[in-house]
């Protein structure tokens, strides 16, 4: 080629690189992401959408990525697996010892733990033990040296422990208050959690079983709860707190993860974005499970890739284990055994020669998540219909089309569920009566529409095709197929398991686009790239924390279901009346004047303040005694239907202050009239 024609060449591929065209996308995304807002113009959107992911293509499909199998080709890994004897008889006693101990829980299967949970954790730790002893050839090389991930820094070290410290911070932050609206679930698992095993009022029911009549959730979680009540009290924050644990946990896996595919820039914004996102904020501050499922699936995630990597059984043994321990927790985890069956599938036709060296390895992944799941897999097989029955019951289809028809009928009922969802991404509201915003901020869906087509076009890749496949498989199961019946999407409850795939794929184009600036750009312009990304983060930060600890509501008009709706209304009220009561303290009794519309929810209340009297309906015309020993104050509450009572109680007990109590929008709930402790006397009465 001559000279001309070469620099040409070059000067075509320099204005066609990432480093420009990535912002050309982002600013298409963008602007679709806005105008899907408007119904009218949403084929516009979608097409804008479309054209921003075919964009960042262009741009980004040649970006680096750390090599998925290892340098070396060879079979001896395959060969020496099993070789030692050692390793050979350490995998025999997990085997066994973790045989027995389905035989001790079937034996004994009231027992709390008992020699059934022993067992099940002897059993744990001998595998992961034969896993280690198993000799395998180039076993101790890391990363950098399989061509992964290069080696950590200090820097790195300091960055990381920062965005944990950011993540747990805004997962601790005023649990109590926040979210101000109480789910009635979370009371209800505090109260599970201290009638199994806080009360002591009977035997505790085992670990291996499942707690919560109609619910059925396993009972590992409740044990957790109960351990946190324990130590310190009974409290919301209290009951809030394992899932704030489990949230802030979770970006610790998950930057592995990203890291080892996609570099450190990318994990860096990845990890970040999970840390301050406030839908993964806020249900990682409510007391229920559905956030540990996220934790599970990015630490298997994680070690199936690096085992991929580095072709040690130790890191297949891991995933399967951190896969079979995620059965103690939230339903959304029983789609993993089929994703985890679907990637070994893809990889044995997708790169069978790669894939026969590792036909050993799958059998650790297997073993693994048997002996994860442990007794609680005999419970299910001795309860049959338990482990899918909910999902089944919930389902919106449920069969195989036949026909022509039954496909025409079959997308008539799942498109609009569909599209839904994808709305609720960055445009719908959430309709789960838990979460009362779309998933994502604008910025950070436009960031998910060009990842989704980098790993789309890229799908080879086991990583993409291993974050597709969960993100997308838990959109079409949970979001899609299963649903409360009468209920609207999205669910972004049923979500929870994809978090780790979305902020994933939000990460891969920032990292590409800095990959691309370290090729095309001078070093002075590479550090302006990352000044740009480090602002937009913090930019960010700054919008999701801003919203959801200063803006965010579970606003009931933002539901479509007109029996949501009015539940919510009611939980409104409910958690209204119990914070007030709380912020009163137990030195007052509550009363309420008249008949409230609302139902009283003393559990909430006890959640918030131990020992407060409460009144539910008192008559205005017969004077309450004043003759307390506990010398308390009064508070009356004056809902809506009985504030013409107002005048006569305060003709009754003078000396109080009138007041009105609104919610955190300044909507009216009830006007309130209370009397110091100190102006009544153990001796006065009532006017």
């Amino acid at each position: 080629m001559s000279d001309p024609a070469l620099a040409r060449s070059w000067s075509w591929r320099w204005l066609t690189c990432g480093v420009w065209l990535g912002p050309v996308a982002f600013a298409l995304s963008v602007l679709g992401t806005e105008l899907l807002r408007r119904e009218s113009l949403r084929p516009w959107a979608v097409l804008l959408l479309l054209s921003a992911g075919v964009v960042a293509v262009l741009a980004w499909s040649d970006s680096r990525w750390s090599p998925s199998f290892p340098a070396d080709q060879g079979t001896e890994a395959h060969l020496q697996t099993w070789r030692s004897r050692s390793a050979l008889a350490t995998l025999a006693g997990a085997v066994l010892l973790s045989g027995s101990s389905h035989v001790a829980f079937l034996a004994a299967p009231r027992e709390a733990f008992g020699l059934a949970g022993w067992l099940w954790l002897a059993g744990i730790v001998a595998v992961i033990a034969a896993a280690a002893l198993c000799p395998v050839g180039h076993a101790r090389q890391s990363d950098s040296e399989c061509g992964g991930s290069p080696a950590w820094t200090w820097w790195e070290v300091a960055v990381v422990a920062s965005i944990a410290v950011l993540a747990l911070a805004l997962r601790l932050w005023d649990l109590r208050d926040v979210p101000f609206n109480i789910y009635p679930d979370e009371i209800m698992t505090g109260s599970v959690a201290e009638r199994a095993y806080v009360n002591g009022l009977g035997p505790a029911p085992s670990l291996f079983s499942t707690l919560w009549s109609d619910v059925e959730l396993p009972a590992l979680w409740f044990a957790i709860v109960a351990a946190a009540l324990k130590l310190g009290g009974i409290g919301l924050a209290t009951v809030r707190l394992p899932a704030a644990l489990f949230g802030a946990a979770t970006v610790v896996p998950f930057y592995g993860l990203v890291r080892g595919v996609w570099g450190r820039i990318a994990a860096i914004a990845g990890a970040s974005i999970m840390a301050f996102s406030a839908a993964n904020v806020h249900y990682s501050r409510m007391a229920l499970n559905n956030i540990t499922t996220p934790f599970f699936w990015t630490l298997c995630f994680f070690f199936l890739m690096r085992g991929l990597r580095r072709r040690r059984p130790t890191d297949w043994t891991l995933a399967g284990l951190a896969a079979g321990v995620s059965e103690h927790f939230y339903y959304g985890t029983r789609l993993l055994p089929f994703i985890l069956v679907a990637f070994v599938a893809y990889l044995l036709v997708v790169h069978w020669r790669r894939a026969r060296q590792y036909m050993a390895q799958f059998g650790w992944l297997t073993l693994g998540y048997l002996i994860g799941f442990g007794p609680l897999l005999s419970y299910f097989i001795t309860h049959p219909g338990l482990y899918y029955g909910r999902g089944a019951g919930l389902m919106t289809w449920n069969r195989i089309p036949a026909s022509w028809h039954d496909i025409q009928q079959m997308w008539s009922t799942l498109w609009p569920i569909m599209s839904e969802n994808l709305l609720g991404i960055s445009t719908q509201s959430a309709q789960d009566i838990m979460y009362y915003a779309p998933l994502l901020l604008p910025a950070e869906a436009a960031l998910l529409v060009l990842g989704v087509a980098l790993l789309a076009w890229r799908w080879r890749y086991p990583a993409a095709f291993l974050v597709l496949l969960s993100g997308l498989g838990v959109l079409f199961v949970g979001g899609t197929l299963v649903l409360y019946p009468n209920s609207a999407p999205p669910m972004l409850a049923h979500w929870t398991p994809a978090f780790p795939a979305f902020y994933a794929a939000i990460a891969v184009p920032i990292g590409a686009w800095l990959g691309s600036a370290q090729i095309w750009l001078r070093v002075r312009e590479r550090w302006m790239t990352i000044a740009v990304v480090v602002v937009g983060l913090v930019t960010l930060a700054y919008a999701n924390i801003n919203f959801y600890f200063y803006r965010y509501y579970a606003d009931p008009e933002s539901l479509k279901n007109e029996r949501y709706k009015r539940a919510q209304r009611l939980y409104e009220v409910q958690t209204v009346q119990s914070r007030y009561m709380a912020s009163l303290g137990s030195v007052y009794r509550l009363v309420v004047v008249g008949q409230s519309p609302y139902p009283y929810d003393s559990e909430i209340t006890r959640y918030l303040v131990q020992g407060q009297e409460y009144i539910p309906t008192y008559d205005s015309e017969a004077p309450l005694s004043l003759a307390d020993r506990t010398r308390k104050g009064l508070a009356f509450l004056f809902f809506p239907g009985s504030e013409q009572y107002q005048e006569r109680i305060r003709e009754h007990y003078p000396g109080g202050t009138a007041g009105e109590v609104r919610n955190p929008v300044w909507r009216h709930v009830f006007y309130t009239y209370v009397v110091e402790p100190q102006i009544i006397g153990s001796d006065s009465q009532p006017r």
